[in-house]
């Protein structure tokens, strides 16, 4: 009784073992169809040519095909993905899946996913910028708003003292005549060259000692509100769309 109890532990063991062997081949038949092995050589190719471009010396050189022959492992990765295949799929998927793919519709379609893939890349990075700047055009418009909408009879602002904290909460003291602005702040004095563009919109330059702005992007301010204590801004790149406000206190 006991010699037949083993022999009927060892059938069961062995028909385990084989139909583990069994679902593992169909996992790597199903990974050949589907063109992994094809995709790991890409990327190691992608890697060794990252690394000829540090060390071009080595660009075609024997030492690299010695690499890929003797420290490149494909079948060690493939081991490494097969568990994880048959965590995810059942039996009966994986070969549904070999069947299309080793149909010459699937394979067309896998010689073709990476070209599919390269320029749906691109065209979606592409499509990805519009999204970015309707989110920002939408982010912004509050202050586009403002920024396109100057208030009136800004005469007085063209000269005089004024006070603003930039983003560090230090204080900064402004002197404003006509088309020139000084500002000081922490001892250290900064000068600027405004051109007004209308009565409530300026155009503002880091100051040029040889008067020479051509290759110099200007800031464009939008005065939009002024009481007889403070004004409010929003102030822009020239041709650039990302949009600042700020505040400015009238010194009397």
């Amino acid at each position: 009784m006991k010699k037949i109890c083993i022999i009927i532990l060892l059938l069961f063991t062995n028909l385990s073992i084989s139909q583990s062997d069994s679902v593992d081949a169909k996992v790597i038949k199903m990974m050949e169809v589907l063109g992994s092995t094809d995709r790991m050589k890409a990327v190691v190719d992608n890697i060794i040519k990252s690394q000829e471009a540090e060390s071009p010396e080595l660009i075609d050189s024997e030492y690299w095909q010695t690499f890929k022959k003797e420290e490149i492992d494909y079948d060690e990765f493939l081991q490494m993905l097969i568990p994880i295949y048959k965590k995810h799929f059942t039996i009966e998927e994986i070969e549904s899946i070999t069947e299309f793919y080793s149909s010459p519709i699937g394979q067309s379609m896998v010689k073709k996913s990476p070209l599919v893939s390269a320029e749906s890349i691109q065209a979606g990075n592409v499509w990805g910028q519009k999204v970015f700047e309707k989110i920002q055009m939408n982010f912004n418009k509050p202050l586009t708003d403002k920024f396109n909408s100057p208030t009136k009879d800004c005469s007085e602002l063209k000269n005089g003292k004024f006070r603003y904290f930039d983003i560090e909460n230090n204080e900064v003291i402004v002197t404003r005549r006509n088309d020139i602005q000084e500002e000081r702040v922490n001892g250290s004095l900064y000068k600027l060259k405004l051109e007004w563009v209308n009565d409530c919109q300026y155009k503002v330059w880091n100051y040029q000692e040889d008067g020479d702005y051509k290759d110099v992007k200007p800031f464009i301010v939008t005065i939009y509100e002024y009481t007889d204590s403070i004004y409010k801004f929003v102030y822009k790149q020239e041709s650039g769309n990302e949009y600042f406000d700020g505040e400015m206190e009238i010194m009397k």
